[in-house]
């Protein structure tokens, strides 16, 4: 798998827990939107090359 397809599923699964953030009661709706964005965060540094997964 290559580096831009990591960083979009990354970018996919952060966007998704950001999404969900109101429709769930696990944990609170700041915390959620916080995980995502920081989900968001590490498929951008995962795209740009800064971090590798492999």
């Amino acid at each position: 798998m290559n580096q831009n397809l990591s960083a979009l599923l990354i970018g996919l699964v952060g966007a998704a827990i950001t999404l969900c953030a109101y429709s769930q009661t696990v944990i609170s709706a700041t915390q959620c939107i916080t995980i995502g964005l920081l989900v968001l965060m590490f498929g951008l540094l995962v795209g740009e090359g800064l971090i590798s997964l492999f």
